[in-house]
């Protein structure tokens, strides 16, 4: 009997051993991943912080951490619910940086019937760029009716949705049949639905489970590439002209975004218009203003028109940045999305962040327990 509970004894000790090495592994794993993001409720926070450039980097994941998306679509968005009409919750904002680089000014305005804009500043190698964009007065107006709705068109909507479940009832009600009443009334539901999508995605927005409402930063993106082509091509000619490379031509967009335009936030309403508290690339360009997701579609369309980049864009808790496939360097803050590494990028500014860089508070989100959430953006035209 004792030479049989011998082994047995020795099984158990090493099952034991075995489940303790294996949930000490997780364990460990868990501190080199970012946990999952969840469902925010209610307002969102608008977060403030000071970012300096000379933080002490760190990595988000190594070589055997892995990407934990959400699987909530519009956690940490411009939200509006549709029900009742005004009550807007902000897409993330801001990160509140403070300071601005020397070297960047701005000058924008309206001549021969035709919106000017021209910046310089620095890039990273410390070389002086000079950059110029304009549009023609009536396209830009008309470009701007593609990004806002407003109270009157969502009660128009309503109004038809009403009238057609009346007559819808009232057909059926002449022949007593309640069942095909409220099949016609479900069918009417079902139409208002589809015809509000349409609406709210024509104005770069998407309508999301629960009747909320969020600005579509990838659509937003992917219909400002070719619009913004010029300004890709000015900075071709540019890299061409001083022999950049790939990375120093995008740290030269990113330099723009951070240091010559001005960190601002954009109302969410204008009387009874909606912006989702954006703007759109075209008019950030010729306004000389935006916050963080606006100046990261800004970066994004510019940067999309380079077939070869991949971007992603990065939404905390109150702010939002963007990431592009590259292999990080040493240092260099970075996600993976679909099995490859994305280093970040904080267009934010006015802080001076090369790519791989981010502020002291947008770390802190990025490890918080509310997570992050991971939206591809498209440059297919």
């Amino acid at each position: 009997m004792i030479r049989q509970r011998v082994p047995l004894y020795s099984s158990v000790l090493l099952v034991l051993c075995f489940i303790l090495s294996v949930k000490l592994s997780y364990e460990w794993e868990q501190k080199l991943t970012l946990p999952p993001a969840y469902r925010l409720k209610g307002d969102l926070p608008r977060w403030n912080s000071e970012n300096s450039r000379d933080q002490s980097p760190w990595n988000l994941l190594d070589s055997k951490g892995k990407i934990q998306k959400s699987r909530y679509a519009g956690q940490a968005g411009g939200r509006v619910i549709i029900k009742p009409i005004g009550m807007d919750i902000s897409r993330a904002q801001g990160s509140g940086q403070y300071g601005r680089k020397k070297g960047a000014s701005q000058k924008v305005w309206l001549k021969d019937g035709v919106y000017n804009a021209q910046y310089e500043f620095l890039n990273f190698n410390s070389d002086s760029i000079s950059i110029y964009f304009g549009m023609n007065r009536e396209q830009y107006h008309k470009y701007l009716k593609n990004y806002s709705y407003s109270d009157t068109e969502v009660a128009n909507l309503r109004s038809w949705r009403d009238k057609k479940r009346q007559q819808a009832w009232a057909k059926a009600a002449k022949h007593g049949n309640r069942i095909a009443g409220n099949k016609a009334i479900a069918a009417v539901e079902t139409d208002y639905q589809t015809e509000l999508r349409k609406l709210l995605r024509s104005r770069g927005f998407a309508l999301r489970i629960g009747n909320v409402v969020e600005c579509d930063m990838p659509l937003i993106i992917k219909r400002n590439i070719e619009l913004l082509k010029p300004l890709a091509l000015s900075f071709q000619k540019i890299a061409k002209a001083n022999g950049y490379g790939s990375e120093e031509t995008v740290g030269a967009v990113l330099s723009m975004a951070q240091t010559a335009i001005h960190y601002k936030i954009p109302p969410m309403t204008n009387g009874e218009v909606h912006t989702g508290g954006i703007l759109p690339p075209a008019k950030a360009i010729l306004s000389g203003w935006g916050d963080c997701d606006t100046k990261t579609a800004l970066t994004a369309a510019i940067l999309g028109n380079w077939n070869r980049i991949k971007l992603v864009g990065i939404s905390v808790p109150g702010h939002y940045l963007m990431a592009i496939r590259h292999l990080p360097a040493k240092g260099d803050i970075f996600v993976r999305y679909e099995g490859l590494e994305y280093v970040l990028i904080e267009p934010a500014g006015p802080a001076w962040l090369e790519p791989g860089r981010v502020g002291r508070t947008t770390s802190a989100l990025l490890k918080g327990s509310d997570g992050y959430k991971i939206e591809p953006f498209s440059n297919k035209i």
